[in-house]
């Protein structure tokens, strides 16, 4: 089960910030109990896209029109006083593999100095976007290959032009969200496994065959005057379902993510996909509402 931890700067803090662990940078927790001196940079930079790109997530390649919601590389640069920079990249793709990531982070060591071994990149796994990679009956879309590229080099360089020159404060908060998401291989009485549609034809029988994360920690990068310059928060179910249909589209963790810089008035809001392997939304949550419940446990980690 979770736990709930009041909101703290992150100098009163003795949470280890083992989510971020990029590098020797966050080997310690101590680094980020260092009084003052943290600087905080973020980008976003939009993922271009058309009808001509196959879309992976599914077992068969597909083509979509239309689109929802910005599918973007979301960058956030942390650095303080004598220790090296480190990088966050979310990407609203299903996955990334190393040819499009060494390349990008070659550039970003080029023009920044972050070296590649002090940057996580995460996929946020959405099964709405143009493939990166050959997966199940889908090739990789050449296109947007490169421009997956060009856009994590780009956020993370524009996210460290944009450090602050002021001293940032960090707080941390562990909240639950444990309705959009459960373990969706349940066993059945005669001691099958049943995927697919599990609630269903498990039945009054649910039995898990494995754990589900509900935890929702969300880490608040704060200037001196409380307004957020970076917020991050992390789940760990499927990122799969959108609005509108059959369209390409960041799910429901994206359009929370995008919606949530709306609301509080140009923060940068990244989010970071979890252990979500067995984990689906298998209670059959609409997306809207899913996107609501999201914002609603970040909304209630910042008060």
């Amino acid at each position: 089960m979770g736990i709930s931890i009041p909101l703290l700067p992150y100098h009163q803090s003795m949470l280890c910030f083992s989510i971020l662990t990029v590098g020797s940078w966050l080997s310690s927790a101590s680094v980020l109990m260092a009084e003052g001196g943290l600087q905080v940079g973020a980008a976003a930079v939009n993922l271009q896209c058309d009808e001509t790109m196959v879309i992976s997530g599914s077992i068969e390649p597909r083509y979509v029109k239309d689109q929802e919601g910005e599918l973007r590389s979301v960058a956030i640069v942390l650095r303080l006083p004598d220790q090296p920079p480190v990088g966050i990249v979310a990407c609203d793709v299903l996955c990334i593999p190393k040819s499009i990531i060494d390349p990008a982070l070659a550039e970003v060591e080029a023009k920044t100095g972050i070296k590649p071994g002090n940057v996580l990149v995460n996929a946020t796994h959405t099964h709405h976007a143009p493939s990166a990679a050959p997966i199940h009956g889908s090739g990789a879309s050449p296109e947007f290959c490169e421009i997956l590229k060009q856009a994590i080099a780009q956020s993370l360089i524009e996210a460290y032009q944009n450090l602050s020159e002021e001293d940032c404060d960090f707080y941390f908060h562990l909240g639950e969200e444990k309705t959009v998401g459960g373990n969706s291989r349940l066993k059945l009485p005669d001691g099958k496994i049943t995927w697919i549609n599990p609630l269903k034809e498990a039945g009054e029988n649910v039995v898990p065959t494995g754990p589900f994360d509900p935890q929702l920690p969300v880490l608040d990068f704060r200037t001196a005057t409380g307004e957020s310059r970076a917020l991050i928060y992390n789940h760990s179910t499927h990122t799969i379902g959108t609005r509108s249909g059959n369209v390409r589209s960041p799910s429901f963790y994206g359009l929370a993510a995008q919606e949530l810089e709306t609301e509080l008035g140009g923060t940068t809001v990244a989010f970071l996909e979890g252990a979500s392997g067995s984990t689906h939304n298998i209670a059959q949550v609409p997306v809207a509402e899913a996107v609501e419940r999201m914002k609603q446990v970040i909304r209630s980690a910042r008060e």
